[in-house]
């Protein structure tokens, strides 16, 4: 049961190209394209170059694979170390939009 997955929401799994506004630990403030690890209707996992406060606000804008375009406001849940100076970045959204695929 360890390995059981305690989501209740499904993960569409990326990488997915994203831009993201947001602002350091420092209170400088980032934009920058990144990619997606995965995204539900709750949330979304990231990597950046940048290393962000738990707490803190980020904005991120994407198209998925269906077209659809997401904008949304979140707030940083946890970050985690990863290679080649990255920091991991789990995000809780408070606000989306979902723009439809037109044409």
């Amino acid at each position: 049961m360890a390995n059981r997955e305690r989501r209740e929401e499904s993960r569409l799994q990326g990488p997915i190209p994203v831009y993201v506004r947001g602002k350091t630990e420092t209170g400088q403030v980032f934009r920058t394209h990144t990619l997606i690890d995965n995204v539900s209707q709750g949330g979304l996992y990231l990597q950046l170059p940048y290393t962000v406060l738990p707490g803190s606000g980020l904005f991120a804008y994407t198209k998925l694979p269906s077209g659809a375009r997401l904008a949304a406001r979140g707030c940083v849940l946890r970050t985690e170390s990863k290679s080649h100076g990255l920091s991991g970045v789990a995000v809780s959204f408070k606000c989306t939009r979902m723009f439809a695929n037109v044409g």
